[in-house]
């Protein structure tokens, strides 16, 4: 077999005026640009079938028709279907098909290895059409196709580059230009069974990796399970934290399904699936239903939320499998002198796969199949990094910026995982490619970028995130928890809302008192009692919290308290109501009002995060649901107008109008508090005169009652013009001129001001809305009609 790029030439010389050239000096120079030539192909296309070669089946002549088509060996040689003309060097290729109506046993006389299994070749058969039996002049062996019947469609059509070289023969003749060994390339047309071409390519004599790899992978895709997380469906039957907690676990059925379709996939791309001894299997079931007080907290919905993560990583794999046609250098011993077609009438349907037929494998500079590559390892990793790194991890509350509708990759990191190297490194494939991994945004931030737009994103550019998760609430108290998450609402500005649903019937929230009794001895006591244990570490951090979140209530009591002493170590506090007034209500009767809600660990800017809990006995939050619209919960509505939009700071305080007339209005610039907002007569005004200078030419934002408003106002530093009256100059009547006069306007740079002008003559005023550059405004006054007016007065 006469293969070409098993030696490749890389030099070549270059010839002299009337030198004499040897053979091996032409020769060579040959070899170099042949071989040139086949790796351009190779390296820089592709290798397989372009496009054509369609096999269809018997047509009435009984004959095997063949599509023209193109493809590459992985010697680089160039593919088509040829048609000898009569000079024996020529072909014709210019046709849209060819008819084989003729078969014979073929043997293969130059031995290649790819039609060999132990030395020994597989049965084969050659195909030729009618025209190229007519010039036979030894037809003995040749059977007409349809003899076959129909098992000729089990029969693989293989194209085959017969080459070799002939041995060179003495010169006859005078003219001996034309000696040298001729080299054949003769393209045959082969059928083999099926069967036949499934052995040599398991444990044939050539090894055709890149077919057995890239079929691999088609195989693997067929046979991997069809997985979607099942949703977590709140309805009216959900009574008690034993409902809830049993819908978010039985949603997670896919364990076995998974396990069997990753592991599949662990299998193919050599993905190193370690979990302590412990199968995927056992691990993934241990993990969603661990044994009872395992857990320092009922964090089922984190655990749900792996399961989410898992699946989506395990599709994200299964959808890049079938986009994995690329091969950066081609193996040349694959098929480097035929190609597989596929089976006699095979449909070749768009996006079917066809057994037993090359495709194009591409190169890299022509696709991006080689990248996925790499995304199906990393993606395989992550899927193991993130069992490996799920934690039942307890934190204060923090909101991180996200996204909803994109691949995992590219939303915030789960506060639920260990953020760590090894998870960074396989979260997001274009961010590690560039080398910014740390450049991902999480709950967790120690080991992310030190840039102050990683640690805290809120107070960023947010335009193109449309998510907020929400985490660190799951075991708090629920009042805690809605207290927590609306203080960072407020502060970084954030449009959504807060409901919290209870699941016990019977058992309404308690109504917040007026009034209430605080003993500083006994809150000292208690305080103390919490320090101890932190310092002699006889807690966890959960139960501390909870400790700490028992005192909550009296503690806020403190916060702008009107003290009277009624005995030695106690005080009567007395508070405005509102600060403790958590709205509240049953989920069953939320649910007759509201539907749509989807648990999503977060919500959408516009959206209502509910959080549930059990009952004021037993009030920790349970889990959390999302409605994509702000909810209409038994809160009042706010509104909130202003007559004006700008204003200057030493304009009069404005009146405000508000629904409800006794809400409590808050300014706020960039999530900061500013007093601006003051009460006179059951009256809310704003006063831009208490708006600080650091804040003005600032967004002033606004709530009402706690609950963003739609309105903002920009308050602006109080100007100081001065206009002075400079040159004069009169007309050329000197008896009765005309005066221009220069009015200096300062100062004269103020984007954004409008000017309006008087200049007291009865002329129409002037506006604009730019001075001059010089800031010099000019006037001409008629002394002659303003003498004549004065002459009629008198």
């Amino acid at each position: 077999m006469n293969t070409k790029l098993d030696n490749v030439t890389t030099q070549y010389r270059k010839f002299n005026e009337n030198q004499a050239l040897t053979d091996g000096q032409l020769n060579e120079f040959i070899d170099y640009f042949e071989d040139q030539d086949r790796l351009s192909r190779t390296r820089l296309s592709g290798v397989g079938v372009v496009c054509g070669f369609k096999s269809e089946s018997l047509d009435l002549d009984a004959t095997l028709v063949i599509t023209q088509g193109a493809g590459v060996t992985t010697d680089g040689d160039l593919i088509t279907l040829r048609q000898k003309l009569d000079k024996t060097s020529d072909v014709a290729i210019d046709f849209d098909a060819k008819s084989y109506k003729y078969y014979r046993n073929y043997i293969d006389e130059v031995e290649y290895k790819h039609f060999r299994i132990g030395g020994n070749q597989v049965s084969l058969l050659e195909v030729i059409t009618q025209d190229e039996y007519d010039k036979l002049t030894n037809v003995e062996g040749f059977k007409l196709l349809k003899e076959i019947g129909s098992a000729i469609y089990d029969k693989v059509v293989i194209l085959y580059l017969e080459s070799y070289s002939n041995e060179e023969t003495p010169c006859q003749d005078a003219d001996c230009d034309n000696t040298g060994a001729e080299q054949v390339s003769n393209l045959k047309v082969l059928l083999a069974d099926s069967q036949s071409v499934s052995d040599l390519i398991s444990g044939g004599d050539g090894k055709d990796s890149i077919y057995k790899a890239h079929n691999a992978y088609e195989e693997l895709f067929d046979q991997l399970p069809k997985i979607k997380a099942k949703r977590v469906i709140l309805d009216t039957s959900i009574v008690k934290a034993s409902d809830l907690k049993a819908r978010f676990q039985n949603a997670g059925s896919a364990v076995a399904d998974l396990s069997k379709g990753f592991g599949a996939i662990a299998s193919i791309f050599n993905v190193n699936v370690n979990f302590g001894g412990q199968n995927l299997n056992d691990k993934l079931t241990s993990l969603l239903n661990p044994a009872p007080g395992s857990s320092r907290l009922e964090d089922y919905q984190y655990r749900y939320d792996l399961l989410k993560d898992l699946i989506d990583t395990y599709n994200e794999i299964k959808e890049l499998i079938l986009h994995l046609n690329a091969e950066c250098c081609p193996n040349i011993n694959s098929f480097p002198k035929h190609l597989l077609l596929g089976r006699v009438g095979a449909s070749l349907e768009l996006g079917e796969y066809t057994p037993y037929r090359h495709v194009f494998y591409h190169s890299p500079v022509t696709t991006g199949d080689d990248e996925n590559y790499e995304r199906v390892v990393m993606l395989a990793n992550r899927f193991v990094q993130k069992i490996n790194g799920f934690q039942s991890y307890i934190g204060p509350i923090k909101i991180t910026p996200s996204n909803m509708y994109v691949r995992l990759g590219d939303k915030a990191i789960p506060y639920y995982y260990n953020v760590d190297k090894l998870l960074l490194d396989k979260w997001n494939y274009e961010k590690t490619k560039t080398d910014r991994e740390t450049y991902n945004l999480s709950y967790h931030t120690g080991n992310l970028a030190s840039d102050d737009f990683i640690q805290n994103p809120l107070n960023y550019n947010i335009d193109n995130n449309d998510f907020y998760r929400i985490e660190g609430h799951l075991g708090l108290p629920y009042k805690t928890a809605l207290q927590n998450i609306n203080d960072l609402k407020a502060k970084y500005g954030l449009a959504f809302d807060v409901v919290a649903l209870v699941l016990q019937k019977g058992e309404k929230p308690t109504e917040p008192t007026k009034d209430d009794v605080v003993s500083i001895d006994d809150l000292r006591k208690q305080l103390v009692s919490i320090s101890s244990d932190i310092s002699n570490q006889r807690t966890n951090s959960q139960s501390t919290l909870f400790n700490i979140s028992k005192l909550d209530e009296k503690l806020r009591l403190l916060n702008k308290a009107d003290f009277s002493k009624e005995g030695e170590g106690v005080t009567v506090v007395k508070q405005d109501p509102k600060k403790d007034d958590v709205i509240s209500e049953l989920l069953s009767e939320f649910l007759e009002r509201k539907s749509g809600a989807e648990h999503v660990a977060g919500v959408e800017p516009g959206g209502t995060f509910l959080v549930i809990y059990d009952s004021e006995t037993n009030n920790q939050v349970l889990a959390d649901f999302s409605l994509p619209y702000l909810c209409c919960s038994k809160k009042d509505p706010v509104f909130l107008s202003l007559p004006k939009t700008q204003l200057c700071q030493k304009d009069a305080p404005m009146a405000m109008s508000i629904v409800p007339t006794d809400g409590e209005v808050k300014a706020f610039v960039n999530g900061t508090q500013i007093s601006a907002i003051t009460q006179s007569g059951g009256q809310s005004y704003f006063n831009p005169g208490m708006v600080g200078a650091v804040y003005l030419g600032q967004k002033i934002t606004f709530t009402v009652n706690d609950d963003p408003v739609d309105v903002e106002l920009i308050v602006y530093e109080e100007p100081v013009i001065s206009v002075t009256a400079g040159n004069v100059t009169y007309g050329a009547d000197t008896s009765d001129p005309d005066a221009t006069v220069d009015f200096h306007v300062t100062p004269s740079n103020n984007p954004g001001f409008t000017y309006t002008f008087n200049f007291g003559d009865g002329s129409p005023l002037l506006t604009l809305t730019t001075l001059p550059n010089n800031g010099i405004v000019q006037h001409k006054y008629n002394l002659h009609t303003r003498k004549s007016h004065q002459r009629e007065l008198q």
